[in-house]
């Protein structure tokens, strides 16, 4: 699915029954209607899935220091992401007014990281594959979500409002199993798996990424209030609709 939009209006229309989804966006779906469906939409929030998947602000090299940023183009998907929305939470942590530099709607990760690498962005926040591709290209990393938060929650599994289906909770307990396998497994294991089904992931980084106790893979069906509060936390420092407490707390309540 090219945008998330798109991804809740066909899961509010049945045609999906799951969706894996930033947090940011549930907050934006399910407690108001001041989103781009013009509607809230009733959700259940099912499992944590990552940490962010080493979710970090990279720039080119000839970004040096952070008075370097003045001027510049950073690439977002779109400015009211809960990416780019992180993004200005950085860029005010390293000192930088974001009404000095412009913002660029590039699209996914992917599309940002040869943006930045052909010149056309100076940087924009990365993860998971493109991270590590940054990493490899011997981009200029500032900050990360850690650096943010050490509870920032990158994406979870997510339904319509209403009881879990005996099918969805066979793929939850699939799910769980498979989390438990990437946590506990040595990394070359992994890469092995990986190099038969996903050769692009096939790699000791991204798998370094996975096994994270930062970044990586989240075991259990738990969501707390904090993660969801640093979310919130973010919306309202970049000026944006922001969830107060209650809401929070009903949304959880609602996916228990």
């Amino acid at each position: 699915m090219a945008s998330s939009p798109g991804q809740f209006e066909s899961l509010r229309n049945g045609e999906y029954d799951l969706v894996v989804t930033s947090p940011d966006n549930v907050l934006l779906y399910a407690t108001t209607d001041a989103n781009p469906l013009k509607e809230k939409i009733n959700l259940r929030l099912l499992r944590p899935i990552d940490r962010g998947l080493g979710l970090a602000l990279y720039t080119s090299r000839d970004i040096e220091h952070p008075t370097d940023f003045i001027g510049c183009t950073l690439g977002v998907d779109v400015m009211s992401s809960g990416f780019a929305l992180l993004l200005l939470r950085m860029l005010e942590e390293l000192g930088v007014e974001d009404s000095s530099i412009s913002f660029k709607p590039v699209g996914a990760t992917p599309k940002r990281l040869v943006a930045i690498t052909e010149g056309d962005i100076s940087g924009s926040i990365l993860n998971a594959e493109t991270a590590v591709a940054a990493e490899a290209a011997g981009l200029k990393k500032w900050s990360s979500s850690v650096d943010v938060s050490d509870h920032y929650l990158g994406t979870v599994l997510c339904q319509m409002a209403g009881p879990v289906s005996d099918s969805t909770r066979a793929f939850l307990d699939m799910w769980e199993e498979a989390t438990g396998i990437i946590l506990a497994s040595a990394p070359e294991s992994l890469v092995e798996v990986f190099s038969e089904s996903a050769p692009a992931l096939a790699t000791k980084a991204y798998v370094d990424l996975l096994q994270s106790s930062d970044f990586g893979c989240i075991a259990g069906e738990e969501i707390t209030i904090d993660a969801l509060t640093v979310l919130a936390d973010i919306r309202a420092a970049a000026h944006a609709y922001t969830p107060n407490e209650q809401q929070i707390k009903d949304l959880l309540d609602s996916s228990r």
